[in-house]
């Protein structure tokens, strides 16, 4: 079946001098080029950026002079593991799966991680990103200049799936025909509970435009789990506040503003230390035993969802406040080696701040607070029968 994916696909060097012309016109633009460029003048730095010819230049440049800027402002420490194991080769492109903790700068951060290992031979991912995020035309165009594909989230059932198969078709298409790696998040949404999990749907999708058999549509693929582990949350009280609505009345009503906030705090907040760790291609020979020890297909989904959930859940960085929420829920200190007095001091008065606003009930958004900090630890520890927990 043949797509047309002017809809959903990034940006190339076709598209390039109209979209910037497009983005330059939006005052809010003005402001992110005096943010990355603050010896130019809005003139002078407008007049840069419409100078681009190629999206590579304008990515390596300017997007990552934006993301060099945030980190240095809101990061402490960035630190990764295994990046340079990777292969670099125009052959060799990759899925990468991670968990979802911050919308824009999950797959911002691991393609600065991809950079700092390979420099000037760097090609970034492709970025999966909901068009629910999309709303506003300059953030669309800026996105799909930084090689942003669009998922389209509001549909009705029958579109949903046709959707799915063009998606699916598209990132299959980008890996196989060795144009570019992709980055996409283990679910829709971010994990707001601490509970990284891999959605079966999501993995689904991808067999929609394989016309090979478990194996092989995988192993086309190439998929790479990846764990980012954030010590700070910016976005800790928005999520408590969601998690309590959901806890009392089964659902949430996000408001017209929700989606921008959490993506500029998320951009903008203080994130501390910030670890990513990068696994290894799940390979034929794992595939073929998921394949030979399920006999039915969403069992063996079951089997790659699980592979991908216990590489991040054993790979992903516990900080020690994971550590002291953790002790502070189970009413033990089976963690204490951990962490400090002064780390434990310093987490409650970080509790205190951030539910002192929010107008649901102590219990209720404590419990909540706690346990965003605490599954990480219990997922990690899982399978460790020397500790116990009680949530």
């Amino acid at each position: 079946m043949e797509f047309d994916f002017s809809d959903i696909k990034y940006y190339e060097e076709d598209d390039l001098k109209s979209a910037l012309e497009r983005v330059t016109k939006e005052p809010t633009f003005g402001q992110i080029c005096r943010f990355v460029e603050p010896n130019l003048t809005e003139e002078e730095a407008t007049k840069k950026v419409l100078s681009y010819t190629k999206i590579k230049d304008f990515q390596v440049d300017f997007i990552l002079g934006i993301i060099k800027l945030l980190i240095s402002k809101s990061i402490t420490k960035l630190s990764s593991e295994n990046a340079e194991k990777l292969s670099n080769s125009n052959s060799d492109k990759y899925l990468f799966i991670s968990n979802h903790r911050n919308i824009v700068m999950d797959a911002a951060l691991l393609n600065h991680e991809l950079h700092k290992s390979f420099d000037s031979d760097f090609e970034s991912t492709a970025i999966a990103i909901g068009n629910n995020l999309l709303g506003t035309p300059w953030i669309k165009d800026m996105a799909r200049l930084n090689k942003s594909f669009v998922v389209i989230r509001d549909a009705s059932v029958q579109e949903m799936l046709e959707n799915s198969l063009k998606l699916s078709t598209y990132m299959r298409e980008l890996i196989t025909t060795h144009k570019s790696s992709v980055w996409i998040a283990q679910r829709e949404g971010r994990a707001k509970n601490g509970n990284d999990t891999t959605q079966p749907g999501l993995l689904k999708m991808f067999q929609m435009s394989g016309s090979k058999d478990f194996v092989e549509n995988y192993s086309q693929l190439h998929i790479i789990p990846v764990a980012i582990s954030y010590e700070n949350d910016p976005c800790i009280i928005s999520k408590v506040n969601e998690l309590c609505a959901i806890e009392l009345d089964g659902k949430f009503e996000k408001g017209p503003m929700d989606d921008f906030n959490s993506m500029y705090n998320g951009l903008m907040g203080f994130k501390g230390r910030v670890h990513i760790h990068f696994g290894n291609e799940i390979t034929k020979e794992e595939l073929r035993e998921m394949d030979e020890q399920a006999p039915r297909k969403n069992e063996k989904i079951k089997l790659l969802a699980d592979h991908i959930d216990g590489f991040i859940h054993s790979n992903y960085k516990l900080w020690p406040k994971n550590y002291v929420a953790t002790d502070i829920i189970n009413k033990n200190t089976q963690f204490k080696s951990f962490y400090t007095e002064e780390d434990k001091e310093a987490f409650l008065k970080l509790m205190d701040d951030k539910l002192k606003d929010i107008k649901y009930d102590d219990e209720l958004k404590s419990t909540i607070f706690l346990k965003m900090w605490a599954v990480p630890v219990k997922n990690s520890y899982k399978n460790d029968d020397s500790f116990t927990f009680d949530f």
